[in-house]
Protein backbone atom coordinates (compact mmCIF):
# COMPACT_ATOMS: atom_id res chain seq x y z
CA UNK A 1 0.00 0.00 0.00
CA UNK A 2 2.98 2.40 1.00
CA UNK A 3 4.62 1.68 -2.27
CA UNK A 4 1.37 2.07 -4.63
CA UNK A 5 0.93 5.34 -2.33
CA UNK A 6 4.14 6.99 -3.03
CA UNK A 7 4.30 6.19 -6.88
CA UNK A 8 1.14 7.71 -7.49
CA UNK A 9 2.33 10.72 -6.29
CA UNK A 10 5.68 11.27 -6.67
CA UNK A 11 5.89 11.78 -10.74
CA UNK A 12 9.72 11.18 -10.91
CA UNK A 13 10.04 7.81 -9.57
CA UNK A 14 7.03 6.64 -11.14
CA UNK A 15 9.05 7.68 -14.50
CA UNK A 16 11.98 6.12 -13.18
CA UNK A 17 10.01 2.54 -12.11
CA UNK A 18 8.32 2.48 -15.39
CA UNK A 19 11.83 3.00 -17.19
CA UNK A 20 12.71 0.12 -15.87
CA UNK A 21 9.47 -1.73 -16.43
CA UNK A 22 9.29 -0.94 -20.00
CA UNK A 23 12.48 -3.19 -21.05
CA UNK A 24 9.87 -5.97 -19.78
CA UNK A 25 6.91 -4.56 -21.83
CA UNK A 26 5.18 -3.85 -18.46
CA UNK A 27 3.65 0.42 -17.68
CA UNK A 28 2.53 1.47 -14.07
CA UNK A 29 -0.48 3.64 -14.49
CA UNK A 30 -1.48 4.56 -10.79
CA UNK A 31 -4.62 2.74 -11.38
CA UNK A 32 -3.90 0.13 -8.57
CA UNK A 33 -5.74 0.34 -5.40
CA UNK A 34 -4.23 -2.43 -2.85
CA UNK A 35 -6.74 -3.98 -0.36
CA UNK A 36 -5.97 -5.85 3.01
CA UNK A 37 -7.88 -8.67 2.93
CA UNK A 38 -9.44 -7.59 6.31
CA UNK A 39 -10.40 -4.16 5.09
CA UNK A 40 -12.05 -5.52 1.91
CA UNK A 41 -14.02 -7.95 4.29
CA UNK A 42 -14.76 -5.65 6.76
CA UNK A 43 -16.15 -2.85 3.89
CA UNK A 44 -16.82 -4.46 1.19
CA UNK A 45 -18.90 -7.60 2.56
CA UNK A 46 -19.73 -6.60 5.81
CA UNK A 47 -19.87 -8.27 9.53
CA UNK A 48 -23.40 -9.24 8.68
CA UNK A 49 -23.30 -11.01 5.50
CA UNK A 50 -20.49 -12.74 6.88
CA UNK A 51 -22.23 -13.66 9.73
CA UNK A 52 -25.26 -14.70 7.93
CA UNK A 53 -23.26 -17.06 5.79
CA UNK A 54 -21.88 -19.40 8.50
CA UNK A 55 -24.29 -21.61 8.99
CA UNK A 56 -23.03 -23.48 12.10
CA UNK A 57 -21.27 -21.20 15.15
CA UNK A 58 -17.18 -22.31 15.38
CA UNK A 59 -17.61 -22.16 19.21
CA UNK A 60 -13.79 -21.70 20.35
CA UNK A 61 -11.79 -18.93 22.21
CA UNK A 62 -9.23 -16.80 20.13
CA UNK A 63 -6.75 -14.26 21.22
CA UNK A 64 -7.10 -11.93 18.02
CA UNK A 65 -3.90 -9.96 16.97
CA UNK A 66 -4.06 -7.06 15.17
CA UNK A 67 -0.71 -6.65 14.29
CA UNK A 68 1.05 -3.28 13.29
CA UNK A 69 0.54 -2.95 9.66
CA UNK A 70 -3.13 -3.63 9.91
CA UNK A 71 -3.68 -0.29 12.29
CA UNK A 72 -1.21 1.68 10.50
CA UNK A 73 -0.79 3.93 9.15
CA UNK A 74 -4.40 5.12 10.45
CA UNK A 75 -4.82 7.45 7.45
CA UNK A 76 -4.41 4.44 4.59
CA UNK A 77 -5.73 2.08 6.99
CA UNK A 78 -9.66 4.15 8.47
CA UNK A 79 -10.52 1.24 9.85
CA UNK A 80 -11.19 3.13 13.03
CA UNK A 81 -9.23 3.67 16.11
CA UNK A 82 -5.89 2.24 16.24
CA UNK A 83 -5.48 2.48 19.87
CA UNK A 84 -8.89 0.51 21.12
CA UNK A 85 -9.73 -1.02 17.50
CA UNK A 86 -12.76 -3.55 17.32
CA UNK A 87 -13.16 -4.47 13.21
CA UNK A 88 -11.02 -7.17 13.43
CA UNK A 89 -13.23 -8.43 16.57
CA UNK A 90 -16.28 -8.24 14.67
CA UNK A 91 -14.48 -10.09 12.33
CA UNK A 92 -13.52 -12.98 14.23
CA UNK A 93 -16.77 -13.62 16.13
CA UNK A 94 -18.73 -13.39 12.57
CA UNK A 95 -17.42 -16.69 12.64
CA UNK A 96 -18.90 -17.81 15.68
CA UNK A 97 -15.66 -17.92 17.57
CA UNK A 98 -15.17 -15.48 20.95
CA UNK A 99 -12.40 -12.96 20.89
CA UNK A 100 -10.89 -13.05 24.40
CA UNK A 101 -9.55 -9.76 25.89
CA UNK A 102 -6.27 -9.92 27.13
CA UNK A 103 -3.63 -7.40 28.28
CA UNK A 104 -1.24 -6.03 25.36
CA UNK A 105 -3.43 -6.66 23.00
CA UNK A 106 -2.33 -4.32 20.48
CA UNK A 107 1.21 -4.35 21.61
CA UNK A 108 3.55 -6.10 18.42
CA UNK A 109 4.24 -9.44 18.37
CA UNK A 110 7.83 -9.09 17.92
CA UNK A 111 8.80 -9.37 14.51
CA UNK A 112 8.18 -5.73 13.29
CA UNK A 113 10.16 -3.24 12.49
CA UNK A 114 13.27 -5.15 11.84
CA UNK A 115 13.41 -6.67 15.33
CA UNK A 116 13.40 -10.12 14.10
CA UNK A 117 16.29 -9.69 12.01
CA UNK A 118 18.17 -7.41 14.30
CA UNK A 119 17.27 -8.64 18.00
CA UNK A 120 16.33 -11.99 17.71
CA UNK A 121 16.26 -12.96 21.59
CA UNK A 122 14.41 -9.44 22.31
CA UNK A 123 11.93 -10.21 19.75
CA UNK A 124 11.53 -13.73 21.65
CA UNK A 125 11.07 -11.51 24.64
CA UNK A 126 8.23 -9.62 22.93
CA UNK A 127 6.27 -12.51 21.99
CA UNK A 128 6.53 -14.09 25.09
CA UNK A 129 5.27 -11.46 27.25
CA UNK A 130 2.15 -11.59 24.31
CA UNK A 131 2.00 -15.28 24.54
CA UNK A 132 1.78 -14.90 28.36
CA UNK A 133 -1.19 -12.81 28.86
CA UNK A 134 -2.80 -15.05 26.17
CA UNK A 135 -2.31 -17.70 28.28
CA UNK A 136 -3.77 -16.27 31.30
CA UNK A 137 -7.29 -15.79 29.40
CA UNK A 138 -7.57 -19.52 28.46
CA UNK A 139 -7.90 -19.16 24.68
CA UNK A 140 -7.60 -22.31 22.18
CA UNK A 141 -5.70 -20.35 19.48
CA UNK A 142 -4.27 -16.86 17.81
CA UNK A 143 -5.90 -15.52 15.50
CA UNK A 144 -4.07 -13.12 13.24
CA UNK A 145 -4.15 -11.68 9.93
CA UNK A 146 0.03 -10.91 9.26
CA UNK A 147 2.43 -13.77 7.54
CA UNK A 148 5.18 -12.18 9.06
CA UNK A 149 3.07 -12.26 12.78
CA UNK A 150 2.10 -15.58 12.13
CA UNK A 151 5.40 -17.11 11.70
CA UNK A 152 6.96 -15.12 14.58
CA UNK A 153 3.84 -16.71 17.05
CA UNK A 154 4.50 -19.77 15.37
CA UNK A 155 8.58 -19.99 15.11
CA UNK A 156 9.02 -18.32 18.56
CA UNK A 157 7.12 -20.81 20.49
CA UNK A 158 9.23 -23.26 19.00
CA UNK A 159 12.41 -21.24 20.58
CA UNK A 160 10.44 -20.98 24.05
CA UNK A 161 9.79 -24.35 23.93
CA UNK A 162 13.54 -25.24 24.04
CA UNK A 163 14.31 -22.56 26.96
CA UNK A 164 11.19 -24.88 28.97
CA UNK A 165 8.39 -22.59 27.94
CA UNK A 166 5.60 -24.47 26.63
CA UNK A 167 2.82 -22.88 25.29
CA UNK A 168 1.24 -24.88 22.55
CA UNK A 169 -1.01 -22.47 21.05
CA UNK A 170 -2.30 -23.06 17.90
CA UNK A 171 -1.71 -20.33 15.37
CA UNK A 172 -4.20 -19.09 12.33
CA UNK A 173 -5.06 -16.50 9.54
CA UNK A 174 -7.78 -15.27 9.94
CA UNK A 175 -8.77 -17.00 6.50
CA UNK A 176 -7.77 -20.59 7.71
CA UNK A 177 -10.56 -19.59 10.61
CA UNK A 178 -13.05 -18.75 7.97
CA UNK A 179 -12.50 -22.15 6.33
CA UNK A 180 -12.63 -24.08 9.43
CA UNK A 181 -15.93 -22.25 9.92
CA UNK A 182 -17.08 -23.45 6.71
CA UNK A 183 -15.94 -26.68 7.61
CA UNK A 184 -12.89 -27.18 6.31
CA UNK A 185 -10.85 -29.39 8.30
CA UNK A 186 -7.17 -28.12 9.64
CA UNK A 187 -5.46 -30.14 7.51
CA UNK A 188 -7.37 -28.72 4.21
CA UNK A 189 -6.35 -25.17 5.86
CA UNK A 190 -2.86 -25.65 6.15
CA UNK A 191 -2.64 -26.15 10.03
CA UNK A 192 -0.51 -29.03 9.82
CA UNK A 193 2.16 -27.49 8.30
CA UNK A 194 2.68 -25.09 11.06
CA UNK A 195 5.35 -25.44 13.73
CA UNK A 196 2.90 -25.76 16.35
CA UNK A 197 0.78 -28.71 16.08
CA UNK A 198 -1.91 -28.93 18.63
CA UNK A 199 -3.43 -32.58 18.99
CA UNK A 200 -5.95 -31.51 21.38
CA UNK A 201 -7.17 -28.23 19.12
CA UNK A 202 -7.67 -30.06 16.06
CA UNK A 203 -9.52 -32.64 17.62
CA UNK A 204 -11.99 -30.16 19.49
CA UNK A 205 -12.57 -28.53 15.50
CA UNK A 206 -13.29 -32.24 14.25
CA UNK A 207 -15.78 -32.42 17.49
CA UNK A 208 -17.31 -28.67 16.88
CA UNK A 209 -17.58 -29.60 12.85
CA UNK A 210 -19.33 -32.92 13.80
CA UNK A 211 -21.83 -31.24 16.45
CA UNK A 212 -22.59 -29.11 13.38
CA UNK A 213 -22.89 -31.67 10.82
CA UNK A 214 -25.47 -33.40 12.79
CA UNK A 215 -27.52 -31.04 14.01
CA UNK A 216 -28.33 -29.68 10.05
Amino acid sequence: MDANNILKNDVGLRNEVNAHLKKIGKEYKGTIEVRHIIEFLQTDIGVKKLRDSIEKPLEIRAAVHYGCHLLKPTKERKLGSAECPVFFDELVEATGATSVPYEGKTSCCGAGGGVRSAMLETSFKMTEYKLDRMMKVEIDCIINACPFCHLQYDAAQVELKKAGKNFDIPVLHFTQLLGLAFGFTPEDVGLNLNEIINPGFFEKIAEIQKKNAAGK
